[in-house]
């Protein structure tokens, strides 16, 4: 299937946004004069919430009307488990080696008791719920990327016209989660995963593309309009910097939908031909980098700020400048090279691979 453009520069935002959001917590933690970034850039967490719409609009979008099945569902998820698995254990493992290497335990011993060490970095590696967030934090949105993708292949076995109403059973399942009060602030346990709040991002990414599929794209420019409206009111209304305000039922509501809308109205132009023109070329290969940089930019922005802040360290926003720009430049070169030399030829082999697997089964993709 071709590639959408609009959901490769969505995909470049949310991870820059992302990546601003932490270069602004270290800009006040650790940098000295009047920072440049300000408070409002903390809202770029919100990247994850755009990236759980993606990926729920992805998956239906390349894998929604495949026949059903068996062969389907493991097709699908030797995919998905290839595509998350090999660049986390990367990340993770340098992250493990960097505490090993600064307190002698590969885990963060402010969060992990010594005898809990070893079965948080199983669990960890493993992508599965836990207390403690996994060794890299920013891992506890793949959590929620694997348990989406576990019971969209389930879904993958019912026959085609019975999926729209399974999705549907399942959102409404976490509503009612929701409105009960049944999950806490995160998903520590399999339960709490499976009824988290956030899952509905994913499944509104969904609907928007079986709407965008349906060919029901006219109210583009209507709907891209609200969301962008929508992110607005999110901005304003949802405080990152204050963590035990930010529900997740609060972030979802406030969030969702308006990532929700805007996807659906960039695709939609482009679909009707109207935009893929005005994409500049730099956000489609930031997006091909996207899962690169999510993963790897906060280890290298603390890195670069622990050796740039000391040395610049002038008076005045200059040293907070330089470490912008090195930090920003450091985070998309090693994205760029980590996407190269290690997850698209990883992406190839496992395309390559899966073709001989699965398709003599006679499983058409999407």
């Amino acid at each position: 299937m071709t590639q959408l453009k609009s959901i490769q520069a969505l995909r470049a935002i949310a991870a820059l946004a992302v990546m601003f959001a932490h270069l602004q917590g270290l800009e006040i933690q650790l940098a000295t004069g009047t920072p440049i970034l300000g408070s409002v850039w903390t809202a770029g967490v919100s990247g994850v919430d755009l990236f759980f719409v993606i990926s729920g609009f992805i998956m239906v979008w390349v894998a929604g009307d495949w026949v059903p099945g068996s062969s389907s569902s493991l097709k699908f998820m030797f995919s998905r488990v290839l595509r998350i698995y090999p660049l986390w254990w990367l990340f993770a493992a340098v992250t493990a080696a960097y505490f090993a290497f600064a307190t002698g335990v590969p885990w963060d011993v402010d969060r992990v008791s010594s005898g809990d060490g070893p079965i948080h970095l199983v669990k960890s590696f493993l992508l599965l719920p836990q207390g403690p967030p996994p060794v890299l934090t920013l891992g506890w949105t793949l959590i929620h990327e694997m348990y989406f993708y576990v019971v969209f292949a389930l879904i993958l076995l019912l026959p085609v016209n019975a999926r729209k109403p399974a999705f549907v059973l399942w959102a409404l399942l976490i509503a009612a989660s929701t409105v009960l009060q049944l999950t806490g602030f995160s998903a520590t346990s399999l339960l709490s995963l499976a009824l988290f709040p956030l899952t509905l991002e994913f499944l509104m990414g969904s609907a928007v593309a079986w709407l965008v599929l349906s060919g029901h794209t006219r109210f583009a420019s209507v709907a891209l309009g609200l969301g962008l409206a929508g992110l607005v009111y999110a901005v304003m209304a949802v405080d990152f910097t204050v963590a035990s305000d930010v529900q997740p039922v609060h972030r979802m509501l406030a969030y969702g939908p308006a990532y929700a809308l805007i996807v659906y109205g960039l695709v939609s132009l482009e679909q009707r031909g109207r935009l893929t023109r005005l994409i500049p070329g730099f956000l489609v290969t930031v997006g091909d980098w996207s899962y690169s940089l999510y993963l790897c930019h906060i280890l290298v922005i603390t890195a670069i700020a622990r050796a740039v802040i000391p040395v610049f360290d002038v008076a005045g926003p200059l040293d907070n400048l330089i470490f912008l720009v090195l930090a920003s430049a450091a985070a998309l070169l090693v994205s760029g090279l980590t996407y190269t030399c290690f997850e698209k030829p990883i992406v190839q082999r496992t395309r390559g691979l899966r073709k001989r697997l699965f398709d003599s089964r006679e499983t058409p993709s999407g």
